[in-house]
């Protein structure tokens, strides 16, 4: 016979194994992943280089503090040698999180010289592989192939949008590329690409060889992805480096509305863009990525995900005339009312942070990928602030039908004109710029006078690049 006391023992043992047995089975469910969680997207690895390693003291540098260098060639759409001299930066800077990351920059200067002056100029990379970043794509990288099916493309738009760059070049400033998506690669992530940008120009400050420093005038200038580099970089400048000497940017077609870029870009020649973006705000959030994943058809989660795989050009040309109703379960609206993806996209929105450095900002009426409105609303928000603000809504093309037209790819070289006559007047300037706003339609700025001459300083850069003539003969 059991007395009471064994009886309390053996009751109390009982009770214990039964709550270690509920104890491990609550474990195992909070450490085992459920059936519904989403597969690793595997991005494919870059191509070995230790120059892009961060070192184990990163955390004990400054940002902008310059970690390795190297000499290095340019190839304007990977195929034209630029003759210009060049290298690159790896400097430590900031993460999303705050967290310290180590990026690269690309720096050319005018053969033989020490310009007194700096553009920063942000590309279009669109991407989340380094080899789509102007660091490799302005060096290295295989000639064009848009038909390529398996593995990623390795041309992206930086090495395009060299020909813009190279007229910063061509006034004999120095010219620097950075990778705005930092470290990670990132795309549409708020405030870090600034950091990038900032701690980017820092870093060609440091670099003893250009014997710059920051009393050195800057410019920035972009367009859409860039620009969104770009106008983050003048909000975050008055905070994150205020030392810095930056006298103006530009920049066309910035989608700080993503919601209004959604919906005007969908069926349309770039739509595209759509897939892309989807899966570059799931790389900066899980939980966005999780909450879309419900919502997606299985063909949408494939081409959302396969984009995480190849640079934006030849993710583009794979999902021409994309169709979200086509790829989602619930009418888009809907999906857009899910908390957390509301939430990751208003992140990517205006912020309310005014700059200080005089902005110009010039926009296609007809646009699809940078709906009007969406730039609209920034603008009113620095102007509101108190910014200086130059704004031109360009009228031309009119864009009847987006589907075989796209506004997006005409305003990124007729706004190239007038907005780079901006920044030269900025470079050079030496007062504060004008206060207030300046807004007006206008059918092309392109169409000015000193925006035509500004063309034909783009077409000597490509010449000269064809016969391996020294770029850059302006002033310095």
């Amino acid at each position: 016979m059991v007395n009471e006391t064994s009886a309390f023992r053996m009751g109390s043992r009982f009770l214990a194994a039964l709550i270690g047995a509920v104890l491990a089975i609550a474990v195992g469910i909070a450490t085992t992943p459920s059936a519904h969680a989403l597969p690793p997207i595997v991005e494919p690895a870059p191509p070995a280089d230790p120059f892009y390693d961060r070192p184990a003291d990163l955390a004990s540098l400054q940002p902008g503090e310059i970690v390795r260098t190297r000499a290095t060639s340019i190839r304007s759409l990977q195929i034209m040698p630029l003759n210009v001299d060049a290298w690159q930066l790896a400097y430590r800077t900031t993460g999303m999180n705050g967290e310290p990351d180590l990026s690269v920059t690309t720096v050319m200067v005018p053969r033989g010289t020490k310009p007194t002056k700096l553009l920063s100029y942000q590309a279009a990379a669109d991407s989340t592989l380094r080899i789509c970043q102007s660091s490799y794509a302005t060096t290295k990288g295989g000639p064009v192939d848009l038909a390529a099916k398996e593995g990623p493309l390795t041309f992206g738009m930086p090495a395009a949008e060299l020909l813009f760059a190279g007229l910063g070049l061509q006034e004999g400033w120095a010219v620097a590329m950075p990778d705005h998506g930092g470290g990670e690669n990132r795309f549409l992530t708020p405030r870090q690409p600034g950091w990038a940008v900032l701690d980017g120009i820092r870093a060609v400050e440091n670099f003893s060889r250009l014997g710059m420093n920051a009393k050195t005038p800057v410019t920035l200038w972009g367009y859409s992805g860039g620009a969104i580099a770009s106008s983050w970089t003048i909000e975050e400048h008055p905070t994150y480096a205020p030392e810095l000497n930056i006298r103006g940017a530009a920049f066309g077609a910035p989608e700080r509305d993503l919601e209004a870029s959604l919906k005007a870009v969908n069926t349309s020649l770039l739509a595209g863009l759509i897939p892309l973006a989807l899966s570059a705000l799931g790389k900066d959030s899980e939980e966005f990525r999780a909450a879309l994943d419900k919502v997606l058809t299985p063909e949408g989660r494939a081409r959302v995900n396969e984009t995480r795989r190849h640079c934006m050009p030849q993710n583009v040309v794979a999902n021409l005339w994309f169709d979200y109703n086509r790829m989602l379960t619930k009418p888009v609206d809907e999906v857009l009312r899910i908390p957390v993806i509301a939430k990751t996209i208003r992140e990517r929105g205006v912020s309310g942070r005014v700059p200080t450095v005089p902005a110009y900002v010039y926009n296609g009426i007809t646009e699809e990928v940078a709906p009007i409105s969406g730039t609209d609303k920034l603008v009113n928000s620095y102007c509101k602030g108190g910014a200086s603000v130059t704004y031109r809504r360009e009228e031309f093309p009119p864009n009847p039908v987006p589907q075989l037209m796209t506004t997006h790819g005409t305003v990124v070289v007729t706004g190239a004109g007038g907005a780079f006559n901006w920044l030269k007047q900025r470079m050079d300037s030496t007062g504060p710029a004008s206060s207030g706003c300046d807004i007006r339609n206008v059918f092309s700025s392109g169409l000015e006078p000193a925006a035509i001459g500004t063309f034909g300083q783009a077409i000597g850069t490509i010449l000269a690049s064809l016969v391996g003539a020294p770029i850059g003969a302006g002033p310095r």
